[in-house]
């Protein structure tokens, strides 16, 4: 490939490789991988513009021409910034790196089975630039509503603990931070009102945050579950040792949480079929059922 009438013809290359079927430089006949009609049109497409609609002209080997042998890392990096959908809107930063996954996987194909030089290329990230992160999704109001009503009527084991569980979540507490919670850090009988330390997020449980008041749906909860809670030396006792216990008396562990807040869950019928996957960390960043409810004591 060092000189351009000794050069294969690209696109015949690029038949063979996505038909599974070529031949390497020493004449031996090579079966090759079983590519998925997906993968194929989308190879297809980006790199010779195989069944693009009319008009769509940004295939990497007509772009590339005469140098598609002779390229240099910044003709992908110029090509893939200019991509755009069939709409003619800016390409997606995930279609991006997928075109430019085509790329970089043909002339990978090149280098191994056809003995070509080696180019040397970048990883993706690289070339196609940084992907833009995943929007964070989150519950409806509706359905932190649901969730809080799931709490109320909770009736399965410990429904006071569970209320709570799920009060602390709604609230936006990390599941760490509601596990992490201990006696020691609430203040029932501040006089300024119901008041708790909370752990600091992505922190240990030694770092806590300052006094903060309780909103007033958790002072209720928190009302409910201390003459139930299920305190046993020497793991816990009525002032000591984690708020959120077992029936032994031992903090609760992420997975025991994260189960118990979907049992709460799957107790309501517009919540039963996003219950068996719901996560503690989803409903922390979801719209609280108690960002109006400022007030501190129960009425």
């Amino acid at each position: 490939m060092s000189s351009a009438p000794q050069a294969p013809n690209p696109y015949a290359v690029l038949t063979g490789w996505l038909s599974g079927a070529y031949v390497r430089p020493d004449g031996q006949e090579v079966r090759g991988r079983v590519w998925d009609e997906d993968t194929k049109y989308r190879y297809g497409l980006y790199l010779a513009g195989w069944e693009a609609p009319a008009g769509w002209r940004q295939d990497w080997l007509r772009y590339i021409g005469d140098l598609v042998w002779h390229f240099e890392p910044q003709h992908i990096q110029d090509w893939a910034t200019r991509l755009t959908a069939f709409d003619g809107t800016p390409l997606a930063s995930t279609s991006r790196a997928r075109a430019v996954s085509a790329v970089l996987s043909f002339y990978k194909h090149c280098e191994d089975d056809l003995g070509a030089a080696r180019w040397n290329l970048p990883p993706r990230r690289a070339l196609a630039g940084p992907s833009a992160p995943a929007a964070r999704q989150t519950l409806t109001r509706f359905q932190t509503d649901a969730l809080r009503t799931a709490a109320d009527r909770y009736r399965g084991p410990h429904p006071e603990r569970a209320r709570l569980a799920a009060y602390m979540t709604l609230a936006g507490l990390r599941p760490g931070q509601s596990i992490a919670a201990v006696m020691q850090y609430i203040q029932r009988d501040n006089a300024a009102g119901p008041a708790w330390r909370l752990p600091v997020r992505n922190n240990s449980t030694s770092a806590v945050g300052p006094l903060t008041p309780l909103p007033r749906p958790l002072v209720w909860a928190l009302d409910d579950y201390l003459p139930v809670r299920t305190h046993k030396a020497p793991h816990s006792t009525p002032t000591q040792g984690p708020l959120l216990v077992s029936r032994t008396g031992r903090g609760l562990d992420h997975v025991t949480f994260t189960r118990l807040l979907r049992d709460v869950a799957a107790s309501h019928p517009d919540l039963k079929e996003i219950a068996p996957t719901l996560h503690p960390d989803l409903v922390a960043h979801s719209p609280s059922p108690f960002a109006d409810e400022t007030s501190r004591d129960r009425p």
